[in-house]
């Protein structure tokens, strides 16, 4: 069976360290030849590929939306690769209909999927994005964000479920800080913006 995408260049084109002497190597290597080659520069495209998609999988699992009115969701997000638009793009499907905004200090991306046509668009920081889409949508002031985060929070909350020596096993620290997340401690007294 083999693991290897068929679209890994793709991937490996997202990588922050790809260059295109990797790129052109890796133009030339099947998928077979991916998976299973012992060739050092074979190995290494595969781990610069493997390494992306396991970035794309954590920001995915571990980003945290929080509600802008009704019509946006956004969230914190650094990563190392250039995956602003494999995350954008699942949960803009996730939400349809929904602005899904991601960002940091230096950079953001926007995105929404309408029926079929998918939208995206790159601006700059997050909080400068997040005001021109208030701006633009208006708020009228009847919605809480904080208010129906903190309701969803706590449905969803289960304190049997709460282990937090698994959940450092199962997340590197990198991606923590990566979406912005102060990892929960065992205090008893955890709260929502533990986790924003």
């Amino acid at each position: 069976m083999n693991n290897t995408p068929k679209n890994f260049v793709e991937i490996l084109e997202r990588h922050s360290e790809c260059s295109e002497m990797i790129l052109n190597k890796a133009t030339i290597i099947d998928p077979d030849t991916m998976e299973y080659s012992a060739d050092a520069e074979v190995i290494r495209i595969r781990k610069m590929v493997n390494s992306v998609l396991a970035e794309n999988h954590m920001m995915k699992a571990f980003v945290r939306l929080k509600p802008l009115g009704d019509r946006v969701l956004y969230a914190y997000l650094k990563p190392k690769h250039d995956i602003w638009t494999m995350v954008g793009l699942f949960f803009a499907r996730r939400f349809p209909g929904t602005v899904i905004v991601l960002g940091n200090a230096s950079q953001s991306w926007a995105f929404i999927i309408d029926g079929r046509k998918v939208m995206h668009h790159r601006g700059e920081s997050l909080a400068k994005t997040l005001r021109e889409l208030e701006d633009a949508l208006g708020n009228d002031g009847t919605e809480n964000p904080d208010g129906l985060w903190n309701t969803y929070y706590w449905s969803q909350y289960r304190p049997e479920a709460k282990n937090t020596p698994y959940f450092r096993h199962n997340m590197p620290e990198k991606y923590v800080h990566r979406v912005g997340i102060r990892a929960e401690t065992d205090s008893g007294a955890t709260k929502l913006e533990d986790f924003s």
